[in-house]
């Protein structure tokens, strides 16, 4: 039961980690600032120590012959370190799906910068709409290059 709590006892306090540095990364994006570079820096690390906590936490899994923690935990005596378990798992689980929300708006964000940085190749090289996208030209003028046929 210790491993079992200090495996979601890690587990716990790096998704928390991550979720600030979420945060962080997403008040960049939303600010077009240019220091997206270090902050990306600062998750690398907790991604990778997140990585080795599932596989510790997947050897554990597979030693007991559960099919996860949950199943663990139900099938032990009620005790106090059964309910810190139990209470860390749910705590797990929530930052979890905050984890996959952040994930969610950082890829939106990520999705319109690059919207952004395609328009505005398409207006510096004057690439006509249905050269880069299939959609008809409703004004100016027609180009036979398409949107990287050149450098800018």
């Amino acid at each position: 039961m210790d491993e079992v709590i200090a495996i979601l006892r890690e587990q716990t306090i790096l998704c928390n980690r991550l979720l600030k540095l979420f945060a962080e990364l997403t008040d960049l994006l939303k600010n077009n600032s240019l220091d997206m570079v270090q902050s990306v820096r600062k998750i690398e690390p907790i991604v990778k120590e997140l990585s080795g906590n599932s596989i510790r936490s997947q050897n554990f899994l597979d030693r007991m012959r559960a099919k996860n923690l949950s199943e663990f935990l139900n099938a032990q005596e009620q005790s106090g370190k059964r309910e810190v378990a139990e209470s860390l798992l749910k705590q797990a689980n929530n930052l979890q799906t905050q984890i996959r929300n952040a994930t969610a708006t950082l890829k939106r964000l990520t999705k319109n910068g690059m919207d952004f940085v395609n328009f505005n190749i398409n207006v510096m090289s004057r690439s006509s709409t249905n050269v880069s996208y299939g959609a008809g030209a409703t004004t100016g003028t027609q180009s036979n290059r398409r949107i990287f046929d050149t450098n800018v």
